[in-house]
């Protein structure tokens, strides 16, 4: 089979966005699936074979972004099988070729803080019109086809749910001398290390994070809170200071994923306070390293964790300040859950997950064909 992938939209640097698209292009090379990419310069960065990475490259002005999605995208050569989009767009019209596409959350039909203004809703209406004309579309979680379900009620029955994967170089022994290497690097010190990875953006309420670890800290004289990706994010700098834990915090720059997998390896808690997700990639990616996870109690995030974690009322700052003490004060259950928890993480291997795309892309085909 031969597949176009869409990677216009990538950014400038790993998010989340590339680490689905090189995740599951691992995957499709696996099963012996050619994939090419596809983007605003037209078929490009795979084009004889698949590659086990991924070539960042800048993210689209809003101009490019546009013309790509409403009229580039249908300049995708006729002779592959199936054009994957990766993210949630579509042209008003039907392509030569089936198309699947991947709705990851619908964060701007759920939150109305993420629809700016007049120009940001124009273009999430044209997202609504030209999803009819997906072939098939996928769900990231069970949460997100209820989402859907409860906006656009009529693609229900062309959907399917295939959780998201986590890469292969979560799973696996801990590299003793690179994770203290990592750990070197970017100053950590101190014990218990308490981690969170994600963005910094409105829902991902790490100020709530902060506002419990600053009670937390005043009876744990030790350890450390590990902000991934936040050093030039001023906000959080101030808020550190203003709850006088800025020295108890240790803020770095956006990692790679090798220093990614190194800074789980070395932390002894994953915390991760949510909101809303369409799935959860840090707390699957945390699991499958085998770290103790506490995180917000929303519809997704508890598809992802289950019984493997502690899940609280994500704007609970009692209840964040109770269950970190308690983690840390009583490790044992929870390094329990952990482990059980690693076992479970097998279901999101890259290589079983993409044969669930393989399949869709199947019925796209046919469903073309009928």
């Amino acid at each position: 089979m031969k597949v176009a992938l869409d990677i216009s939209n990538t950014a400038g640097f790993r998010t989340g966005t590339e680490e689905y698209i090189e995740g599951l292009v691992y995957g499709l090379a696996r099963a012996g699936v050619q994939v090419s990419g596809v983007g605003r310069s037209g078929q490009a960065l795979l084009p004889d074979k698949p590659r086990l990475g991924l070539e960042i490259r800048p993210k689209p002005s809003p101009l490019a972004k546009w013309w790509w999605e409403y009229y580039g995208v249908r300049r995708v050569p006729g002779d592959f099988d199936v054009l994957h989009i990766p993210f949630m767009a579509h042209p008003e019209v039907q392509l030569a070729i089936p198309t699947v596409v991947t709705v990851h959350d619908l964060i701007p039909y759920r939150l109305a803080s993420y629809r700016h203004n007049l120009k940001e809703r124009r273009y999430f209406a044209h997202v609504e019109r030209g999803l009819r004309y997906a072939d098939r579309l996928v769900a990231i979680s069970e949460a997100t086809m209820a989402d859907l379900r409860d906006v656009f009620p009529d693609l229900a029955d062309r959907t399917v749910v295939i959780p998201n994967g986590v890469h292969a170089d979560f799973y696996g022994d801990l590299d003793v001398e690179r994770a203290g290497s990592v750990a070197r690097r970017f100053g950590l010190r101190r014990r218990p290390r308490i981690l969170y990875v994600g963005g910094y953006d409105e829902r991902k309420n790490v100020p709530t994070l902060i506002r419990a670890l600053a009670q937390v800290f005043e009876r744990v004289k030790e350890g450390e809170l590990v902000l991934v990706g936040a050093k030039d994010n001023l906000a959080i700098r101030r808020q550190l200071a203003e709850e006088g834990i800025e020295g108890r915090a240790v803020v770095t720059p956006f990692v790679n994923r090798s220093e990614l997998v190194a800074l789980y390896h070395s932390a002894d808690l994953f915390v991760y306070p949510s909101r809303y997700e369409g799935f959860g990639m840090p707390p699957a990616q945390a699991l499958a390293v085998g770290v103790p996870v506490i995180a917000g109690d929303t519809p997704a995030v508890r598809e992802v964790v289950g019984d493997y974690g502690v899940l609280v009322p994500p704007d609970d700052v009692e209840a964040w300040r109770v269950a970190i003490q308690e983690a840390l004060d009583s490790p044992v259950a929870l390094h329990q859950r952990a482990e059980n928890g690693q076992h479970y993480a097998e279901v999101f291997r890259w290589e079983a997950i993409s044969q669930h795309y393989l399949s869709v892309y199947q019925q796209a085909t046919k469903g073309r064909a009928l």
